[in-house]
């Protein structure tokens, strides 16, 4: 074992010009990359033992070690394969100890020697490169490269390589997978896509993907996915025959939350009906009034008593908060909003005991704006944002959201240059154009003004140091705040929203002035589909402002056979009405929604434009 590496230790190599990647380095050994290299006879036989020790210290995580056992190699010296070997094993030090800028450079050197690479370090550049792209967010590249080696590589790498691909793919936005599908048509990436595309398809009952599966399977029978079903594919069926055959669903139908209960019960029940329909499985379901005078313990007795084995429910956040609360629930919950409680697996210092941990078998599951501002930051960081300007509502709501984004955001290394708590008015001139700074450069042209004693041009600016604004508000709000924007020199400002500034209905006449907004929202609104169109002709007047609440229902329904799939593979999602489903480790249902831009008064996904 090598205790310190001496000095500070640097990779050199050349490209163009020479790339020093700071690491450390002793700069009388610091190895370089160049056309001349020495015949094996002239290299000592330690370069072997040295490249062992490398890959063993890779292996225990010790990357301080690994680069000292290259650095005591001269690169001069080494033949060519030994330098392709010295520069493999460089690049997988710095990909997992997270240099990944400088794993990307030793990759860019590597491609220079592909030509006099063997079949084996061949096939682990690309690897290499592959596993670069993944850590990068970039997993189409990923997948890619992986199914254009797949048919060369050796059998030690083939298992996994199927499994990175199926992952690399499920990473993948919904709608990129969807756009991807049609400009590989024939290829086996394309086949690949068509895959993932059926096992995220938010209209897919868990019936409806077993069918699918199974005709995929004999269309392409031939796919390596098709004999080896990836991730927990091969395990659909299981899951339909663990369905529940009787669950109680606990709704405010009465109270002050009735018509959000109504909504939900409605959409749960289009959902079972359709599924009757088309003569699927279906669980008894047992619909239980949540606000009659009866306390929690008492709703889940009616529930046993009626032979439920899971339980839908409850709405409200203090019901849910309640639940948090027991050590163990009499049946397996799917609650439909999120407590306050955040579970942890630490002691707390403060108090020196354990955190309360919520029920095992309880499962959250809502419309949660968190996820919402999450998912805009990472949309603004991918299409090249890194300084934002925020509005959102005063309020503990529009605080609470405001936190989401800000961590999430800063997290990813951008910066929030101002933030702008607003209330509701009538006329947000004054608002925005405070945020812009336009009042600053008014009052600098009058100061300019007066020191000269003479009229000068002058057109006012707005700030340039945010090249982006993140906004939460209702669409009455957002019509006349992106309006301000533009008469305030902000109109080509990128505007990012959360669902909250769509009604859920078209409304050109209204929402022509939200044109060039983008925002991300549930499918179920977006889309519109055949089943969104039956429901909105059967409810009394329309889905109205309940409308994500339908979806929410739908979902509720339809995701609960699919958690045990949800809990065993925590990177899995599944396609939903309210958008893409993942599960963390504390059994809180996450969504990842589809994206949009307002034109012509109307929504429009963005991989449409």
């Amino acid at each position: 074992m090598l205790g310190k590496a001496p000095g500070i230790f640097k990779w050199v190599v050349l490209a163009t010009a020479v790339t020093s990647l700071g690491l450390a380095g002793c700069s009388s050994n610091a190895p370089v990359a160049t056309s001349t290299t020495a015949t094996s006879q002239s290299v000592s036989p330690a370069v072997e033992t040295d490249f062992r020790q490398t890959r063993q210290a890779l292996e225990s995580g010790e990357f301080v070690n690994a680069r000292a056992y290259l650095q005591q190699l001269d690169f001069r010296q080494l033949s060519t394969s030994q330098q392709i070997e010295w520069l493999l094993l460089a690049t997988e030090t710095e990909r997992r100890s997270g240099q990944l800028d400088n794993a990307d450079a030793l990759l860019q050197q590597l491609q220079g020697y592909r030509d006099q690479a063997s079949d084996d370090q061949d096939t682990r550049i690309s690897l290499a490169q592959a596993q670069l792209y993944q850590l990068q967010g970039n997993y189409f590249a990923a997948a890619r490269i992986r199914v254009f080696i797949a048919p060369v590589l050796p059998p030690r790498y083939q298992m996994d390589n199927h499994e990175a691909i199926w992952e690399n793919l499920t990473q993948m936005p919904y709608e990129d997978i969807d756009n991807l599908m049609s400009a590989n048509a024939g290829t086996d990436l394309g086949t690949w896509l068509q895959l993932a595309e059926l096992a995220r398809r938010p209209d897919l009952t868990l019936e409806d993907q077993i069918s699918a599966l199974k005709q995929w399977q004999q269309d392409n029978a031939l796919h390596p996915a098709a004999q080896n079903l990836p991730g927990n594919l091969a395990y659909l069926n299981e899951l339909a025959a663990q369905r529940p055959q009787r669950v109680a669903v606990l709704l405010p139908l009465s109270g002050p939350l009735a018509k959000s209960g109504e909504a939900i019960r409605d959409g749960l029940m289009a959902g079972y009906y359709d599924a009757l329909k088309r003569n699927q499985p279906t669980p008894d379901l047992v619909v239980i009034d949540s606000q009659q005078d009866a306390s929690i313990d008492e709703l889940y007795a009616q529930a046993l008593l009626a032979g439920a084995q899971w339980v839908i429910g409850p709405v409200s956040k203090q019901e849910v908060q309640a639940l948090e609360q027991r050590t163990v629930l009499s049946l397996p919950t799917l609650a439909l909003n999120y407590g306050d409680l955040v579970p942890t697996d630490h002691p707390s210092e403060a108090a020196g005991l354990d955190q309360p941990q919520p029920p095992a078998n309880l499962f959250q599951f809502g419309l949660a704006p968190e996820d919402e501002a999450i998912q805009i930051a990472d949309r603004a960081w991918q299409d090249g944002h890194r300084r934002a300007l925020v509005m959102v509502p005063a309020g503990s709501w529009g605080e609470r959201i405001f936190e989401a984004f800000r961590d999430h955001w800063e997290a990813l290394g951008g910066e929030i240059s101002e933030t702008r708590f607003y209330k509701n008015e009538n006329d947000y001139n004054p608002a925005i154009s405070q945020l812009m700074n336009v009042d600053e450069s008014n009052q600098r042209y009058k100061t300019m003004r007066q020191l000269l004693r003479q009229r000068t041009e002058f057109e006012p600016r707005r700030r340039q140091d945010a090249d982006w604004l993140f906004l939460v508000a209702q669409p009455q709000q957002a019509r006349l705040i992106k309006p301000a924007m533009a008469f305030n020199f902000a109109g080509s400002l990128p505007v990012y929203a959360t669902s909250h500034v769509y009604s859920g209905q078209t409304d050109k006449r209204h929402d022509v002035d939200l044109n060039g907004i983008s925002f991300c929202d549930l499918p179920w609104v977006l889309e519109k589909g055949a089943l969104y169109q039956q429901v909105e002709q059967n409810a009394e007047r329309g889905q109205g402002p309940y409308v994500r609440l339908y979806a929410l229902g739908l979902d509720a329904y339809r995701l609960l056979p699919r958690l045990p799939q949800l809990q065993a593979f925590p990177q899995h999602q599944v396609g939903g009405m309210t958008g893409q489903l993942t599960l963390d480790g504390f059994r809180r249902v996450h969504r990842q929604t589809e994206c949009a831009r307002f034109r012509g008064g109307q929504p429009q996904l963005l991989g449409q434009q």
